[in-house]
């Protein structure tokens, strides 16, 4: 579960709807990828439309990801 999605998520005020229409992705994908089922390997592209969409530099989205994934 990439726990800090959800967080950054809801201390914005945002819902999955919100972040899936800002990335281009729907709302069930945007869910899988928050819930850890999609994306195992977070691609570069998806990791920048999260940032733009959470308005967070994309390196925080990369070091998130990199914890993960040790």
């Amino acid at each position: 579960m990439r726990d800090y999605l959800k967080k950054i998520r809801e201390e914005q005020g945002k819902t999955q709807q919100h972040v899936a229409f800002a990335t281009g992705l729907t709302r069930q994908y945007y869910n899988m990828i928050e819930s850890g089922e999609r994306q195992a390997d977070m691609s570069l592209s998806i990791m920048k439309k999260l940032s733009e969409a959470f308005e967070v530099p994309l390196d925080y989205i990369i070091e998130q990801e990199s914890k993960l994934n040790q």
